[in-house]
């Protein structure tokens, strides 16, 4: 009965740990997360007000001769640009590793000492 009382608490110590280490991941990626975002965000509007600025500065240099085609093509090279981003997220996004992944894989070692 005492060996049954052992093996029942080291499997509930065994899962407190990987529960923790789960706990401890989560906390970890949404930090990432949070950051990245905050990032993203301030670059994004920063690349705005960059975009807007360079799109007056040509309008303004061609406005006499092409002003139409000069907006055309910056159009043409926005829209371009917004294409390859897209593609890359979306790229990113399908090979995220997984979440939890050491946490899974200390369940798996677990798994594979208590089949011995």
């Amino acid at each position: 009965m005492d060996a049954l009382r052992s093996l029942a608490g080291s499997l509930v110590a065994m899962v407190q740990t990987r529960l923790e280490l789960a706990s401890v991941e989560l906390a970890e990626e949404r930090s990432r997360l949070m950051r990245m975002a905050l990032l993203a965000c301030f670059g994004l509007v920063f690349f705005g007000l960059a975009m807007v600025t360079l799109t007056v500065l040509i309008a303004i240099v061609f406005w006499d001769t092409y002003r139409w085609q000069a907006l055309g093509v910056l159009v043409a090279l926005y829209l371009a640009a917004c294409a390859i981003c897209l593609a890359v997220a979306r790229h990113l996004a399908r090979n995220a590793p997984p979440l939890f992944e050491a946490t899974l894989a200390e369940i798996d070692k677990d798994r594979e000492i208590l089949r011995r």
